[in-house]
C-alpha cells in the first residue's frame, strides 16, 4: 500500500492506493514547510492515520509533494517528520512545483505555475525543473495568488473605493468591519489565511466589473514578474491551483494580452498524479 500527498498552504489531499485501487481519499489542513514546525506536520499525519485507519506497517511508499519543499532544508524537515511515524516506509519529498510538472507536463517542455493560496513558477525541460522564479512569500510576493487577490480587495475596501453594495455584502458575509479587518491583518497569527479566504466571496460576485479588474490586476502582476525573470516564453504554460482554476477565464484573457499561451489548467494535481502512477 502507498500514500500520495499533495499539500498546499491551505489544504492537503492524501490518497491511499495500491496497483489495483484506492483505499481512501482524505483532505485536511495544509502544510507549508517554510512555516510549519516539525511537530505540526507530525500532528497532521497522526490525524490522517487515525481518520483513515492506516496500518503503518503496511505502507511501503509515501510520495509527498508540498508547498515550501523546493528548499532542501524544508524537504528534509518533512521527511524527518514522516519518518517518525513511518520508520520503515520509503519516503520521497518533492515540491508542489514538481507535482504540477509531473501532473500536467508529462515529457513536454513548458512553464509550470501554481496559483492557489500562494503562487510559484518554474521551467520544466520535460524531465527536470531547470529554472525557478524566486518565491518571496505573501508579504511582498505571491502575485496572482488567493492571498494577493485578497490583499488587493482589502485595500480597495479600506480606502472606500469599492462599490457600496459589494462593500456592504462583504461586511454582511464575513461579519466584518474595518476595525476587525485591521485586527486580522496586524494582530492575529495568520493574516495569510485571512486574505486567502476572500477569493471565494469574489467568485460569487464575479460579474462585478470592479472585482474582475482586481483579479485581472493580480494576474497581470504575476505575469509581469514572470516576464521580468524569464524574459520570453517559447513554450506554453501549465497551471494548477484553485485560483487558476476558478478564475481561469480571467487568467487566460490576461495571458493573451501578454502573448502567453496556456496549455492546461487543473484545480489540483493529486488525481492526475495518481492516474499517471497507476497507468505508468
Amino acid at each position: 500500500m502507498n500514500i500520495l500527498v499533495e499539500s498546499g498552504a491551505t489544504k492537503s489531499t492524501c490518497i491511499g492506493y495500491n496497483d489495483a485501487c484506492t483505499f481512501f481519499h482524505y483532505k485536511t489542513t495544509g502544510i507549508n514547510a517554510t512555516y510549519a514546525p516539525k511537530e505540526k506536520i507530525i500532528d497532521i499525519f497522526k490525524e490522517i492515520i487515525a481518520k483513515n485507519n492506516i496500518v503503518v506497517a503496511e505502507i511501503e511508499n509515501i510520495h509527498y509533494y508540498g508547498a515550501g519543499c523546493f528548499k532542501p532544508d524544508n524537504a528534509a524537515k518533512v521527511k524527518e517528520a514522516l519518518s517518525c511515524l513511518f520508520p520503515k516506509t520509503n519516503i520521497t519529498v518533492l515540491s508542489d512545483l514538481h507535482a504540477t510538472c509531473l501532473a500536467l507536463c508529462n515529457s513536454q517542455k513548458g512553464f509550470s505555475g501554481i496559483l492557489g493560496t500562494g503562487s510559484a513558477s518554474c521551467f520544466y525541460d520535460g524531465e527536470n525543473i531547470i529554472d525557478k522564479a524566486p518565491s518571496l512569500g505573501f508579504l511582498i510576493g505571491d502575485e496572482g495568488s488567493g492571498t494577493h487577490i485578497g490583499k488587493l480587495f482589502v485595500k480597495e475596501y479600506l480606502t472606500d473605493n469599492l462599490d457600496p453594495d459589494i462593500a456592504q455584502n462583504f461586511e454582511d458575509t464575513f461579519m466584518f468591519s474595518k476595525t476587525i479587518v485591521f485586527t486580522k491583518m496586524y494582530q492575529e497569527e495568520n493574516p495569510q489565511a485571512f486574505f486567502a479566504s476572500i477569493p471565494p466571496f469574489l467568485q460569487k460576485h464575479i460579474d462585478n466589473k470592479q472585482i474582475k479588474k482586481i483579479i485581472a490586476n493580480s494576474f497581470q502582476d504575476f505575469f509581469d514578474k514572470q516576464i521580468d525573470y524569464y524574459g520570453k516564453f517559447p513554450y506554453p504554460w501549465f497551471f494548477c491551483g484553485s485560483i487558476a482554476y476558478f478564475f481561469q477565464d480571467i487568467l487566460i484573457k490576461t495571458a493573451r494580452k501578454n502573448s502567453i499561451k496556456i496549455e492546461k489548467i487543473i484545480q489540483e494535481c493529486a488525481p492526475a498524479l495518481l492516474y499517471n502512477t497507476l497507468n505508468y
